[in-house]
């Protein structure tokens, strides 16, 4: 199991007028390998889950165990932890900070202690891994695209080998082109090094498009946690919490309706894509 978390509490301003209760009782289990989105409304304790996984935030209660260690415990090592579970913040292209790209990609193994020829050969492997050209590693990252920024923060997280990869909105403000590019990159990530992948959106056509499963935020709680198929298929529910589903599913509820019945688990342009043509074929075969 790659991440188990049991009770988990945090409150925001606590004993104060302005206390909140962000994350209330919440109990998870990741496994090895696996591609979870996360979805939820503003608010809903998205991203103060994601920064308790690596120790950014320490909850008020309950435990949180990353291979089987407990990250709560007082003398945990936090660089260790960090070195397993990596996190690509939402506009991470903010967090770069040095004169060239290939120094800021070397920032995290630099600190690790590996030596310069180790961090040469991680840099050269991870910019492949996220498609960024080598005539790009001398330049300063501002000069780049929003699109390469963020290739650029996540080889960042990438170069210190996490086990666990963590991104919060990582296309958010993205044109449509570096938004399909960077989720491809993602998606190509996890399919060839098959390792855990944990992503916030707000895009619910682009969680049904590649996560494996899905947990649903609402007040701090988790309403449902389940496969792509069975979350995006209880659509009342999620729009019950204000969450919008996929329009594919609302296109194909409405031609259910007038009584082209395309069948269930339809919530991607490719599935309907699908659906509709073997339904036509269908139709003349009749």
């Amino acid at each position: 199991m790659s991440i188990k978390v049991e009770n988990l509490v945090h409150i925001y301003s606590k004993s104060t007028p302005f206390e909140k209760v962000a994350l209330d009782n919440i109990s998870f289990d990741i496994s090895d390998g696996d591609f979870v989105g996360i979805i939820g409304h503003t608010g809903s304790g998205k991203s103060t889950l994601i920064q308790h996984l690596n120790g950014l935030i320490k909850p008020d209660s309950g435990k949180i165990y990353i291979d089987g260690e407990d990250i709560t415990q007082k003398d945990i090592n936090l660089t260790k932890v960090r070195g397993k579970v990596g996190i690509v913040f939402q506009y991470p292209e903010y967090q770069l900070f040095e004169e060239t790209v290939y120094k800021d990609i070397a920032f995290g193994p630099t600190n690790m202690g590996y030596s310069s020829e180790e961090i040469d050969k991680i840099i050269r492997e991870v910019i492949k891994t996220v498609g960024i050209d080598e005539n790009l590693l001398e330049k300063s990252p501002f000069e780049l695209s929003g699109g390469q920024k963020r290739r650029v923060a996540i080889a960042g997280v990438l170069a210190m080998n996490p086990k666990i990869l963590i991104l919060d909105e990582p296309t958010a403000g993205l044109d449509p082109k570096g938004r399909d590019e960077i989720l491809g990159q993602i998606k190509k990530l996890h399919d060839e090094k098959n390792i855990t992948v944990i992503w916030i959106s707000h895009s619910m056509e682009d969680v049904a498009k590649i996560a494996k499963k899905v947990i649903v935020m609402a007040d701090g709680k988790i309403v449902m946690y389940d496969s792509v198929d069975n979350v995006f298929k209880n659509d009342s529910l999620l729009e019950e919490i204000g969450l919008s589903v996929p329009q594919i599913n609302k296109v194909v509820r409405r031609l259910k309706e007038k009584g082209v019945n395309l069948g269930e688990n339809i919530y991607t342009v490719e599935k309907a894509k699908k659906a509709i043509l073997d339904y036509i074929k269908g139709a003349k075969n009749d």
